[in-house]
């Protein structure tokens, strides 16, 4: 009850900024949403007695986003923020002074971070900013696909699942479960005609099967990451779902599939 009552207060809102409202307050938002991810990433990092230079982190974070959004049609500033960072991160290293195998830990978790969040959080401001006018339903389609499909993956799991997908990585994930989230992501392919009515059936058949394989992936990374801190939830911030990473893992490893497929068939 709580998974549904925490949706029913956040999808309204949610639809509000990506449709409604002008394009920088979906960036304030997307914005919001990965600082607080890369803090729970961060903090399941320290769990491992690695420490990670976070602010630093937070700061080139949203140095990123704006990337994203100010540049987004070839994205370039991007690969010159992460280039940046990159050194920042190694000077910091430097400056530590401590033995190599303590220091570089700090600069790599960090780099990851900020690439595992910032930079695929990144991927949807660059769809949603596009001039087309068409961002904001593939936003739509994306989240529609991703969290339908890990609905669908959820309850058939619960009822069906015998068979274990990852038990060392995620012990409840079962392959029945999988198999029925895919089978959610080809329900939001069929019903997503109305959010981008300019994408082929077949298209969107293929591209679901395709978040869905991604988005799973991506479900099963972050509880790579959770298990290594020994931690069950990023955090508790969502009640029923956990913490804001929990919620959006499935869509970092979406987004940047949905955004090769826009542009390799020139839709943005």
């Amino acid at each position: 009850m709580k998974r549904w009552l925490t949706a029913v207060v956040m999808v309204p809102p949610l639809i509000g900024v990506i449709v409604y409202l002008p394009p920088w307050c979906f960036v304030v938002m997307v914005a919001s949403v990965a600082t607080v991810a890369l803090e729970e990433f961060f903090k399941l990092a320290r769990a491992t007695d690695i420490k990670v230079y976070r602010w630093a982190g937070h700061v080139y974070s949203v140095m990123l986003l704006a990337s994203f959004y100010w540049d987004s049609e070839d994205q370039s500033a991007v690969f010159w923020v992460l280039t940046l960072a990159t050194i920042s991160f190694l000077i910091l290293t430097l400056y530590r002074g401590h033995k190599l195998q303590d220091t570089l830990p700090s600069c790599g978790v960090t780099l990851l971070g900020i690439v595992y969040v910032s930079i695929m959080m990144g991927f949807l401001v660059a769809i949603h900013s596009q001039p087309t006018g068409q961002g904001p339903g593939w936003i739509l389609y994306l989240l529609l696909t991703v969290w339908l499909g890990d609905t669908t993956a959820y309850y058939v799991g619960r009822r069906l699942g015998k068979r274990k997908l990852a038990p060392q990585l995620s012990p409840r994930k079962t392959w029945e479960g999988s198999i029925g989230g895919l089978l959610g992501n080809i329900l939001a392919a069929l019903i997503g005609q109305h959010l981008v009515p300019q994408s082929p059936m077949i298209h969107r058949l293929l591209l679901s099967c395709l978040l869905g394989i991604a988005g799973q992936a991506g479900d099963l990374a972050e509880s790579a990451i959770k298990r290594g801190a020994d931690a069950k939830d990023s955090s508790h911030l969502l009640p029923g779902h956990g913490g804001m990473l929990d919620r959006i893992d499935s869509v970092l490893f979406g987004a940047p599939i949905l955004f090769c497929y826009l542009r390799l068939f020139g839709r943005l």
